[in-house]
């Protein structure tokens, strides 16, 4: 990431902030650290090649406004997020809006962009993903709906010389997983991982080791992982 210009999303979360330390290692030209709420990335405000970037990826306004502030990016992690913890059919949880629809908004509005420039988007998804976790079923859901418009989104980039990554992270010891009682990775160890597949071209990122298990047991018995996650709320 060397001389680049890179935009962070959710840079005010705990993996956000990972990834603008980790960058920072690397000697960027530029990080544009996002986040909703500018107040947030306080302990950003002075560091040399940081710039402090209001963006609300709902909302249409906020991201024209980004868009047109941001207009010299080199690589793009969507990492805003969130999790309601809902159930299937649960009211309360704006997950899709955030996780798909916000991410493929702030994709859309660098698509023309990208077919000049080359960029690289690295998208970060989620494990469950690809398998349903019913005890989160509306951010397994959003995680599947992100997965599938990456797919799309690097096969119209390809052509173009950008490159469109995806991360598949188990659980990270972030706000997102606060009481929790599960295993948790590192969100620096993540951050670095991620860059460093990333660096070897590896499109298709799983970051930790509960992410790589997982990945292995849905290649030998898919089915077993299904009843496996289905038992988050069994009885």
């Amino acid at each position: 990431m060397q001389n680049k210009t890179i935009l962070v999303t959710g840079a005010n979360g705990g993996l956000g902030n990972a990834f603008i330390e980790a960058l920072l290692e690397q000697n960027p030209k530029k990080i544009y650290a996002a986040a909703r709420d500018i107040k947030t990335l306080e302990s950003f405000e002075n560091r040399d090649s940081v710039e402090l970037l209001e963006l609300d990826i709902t909302d249409t306004s906020s991201l024209q406004a980004a868009r047109e502030k941001a207009n010299d990016i080199d690589v793009l992690i969507n990492n805003a997020g969130v999790n309601s913890n809902g159930r299937i059919f649960s009211t309360n949880s704006n997950d899709m809006d955030v996780n798909y629809k916000g991410t493929a908004n702030l994709c859309k509005s660098y698509f023309e962009y990208a077919k000049e420039h080359k960029m690289q988007i690295i998208n970060i998804s989620s494990i469950v993903a690809l398998c349903n976790l019913p005890i989160m079923a509306e951010y397994s859901i959003s995680k599947s709906a992100l997965h599938s418009f990456t797919q799309a989104l690097r096969a119209e980039l390809k052509a173009y010389g950008s490159e469109v990554y995806e991360v598949f992270p188990g659980p990270i010891d972030t706000r997102l997983t606060e009481g929790a009682d599960m295993p948790k990775a590192n969100p620096m160890d993540v951050a670095k991982e991620v860059l460093k597949c990333v660096a070897k071209r590896e499109f298709d990122i799983f970051p930790d080791g509960f992410a790589k298990m997982i990945q292995e047991r849905l290649t030998a018995d898919p089915k077993g992982v299904e009843a496996d996650f289905a038992m988050s709320v069994a009885g």
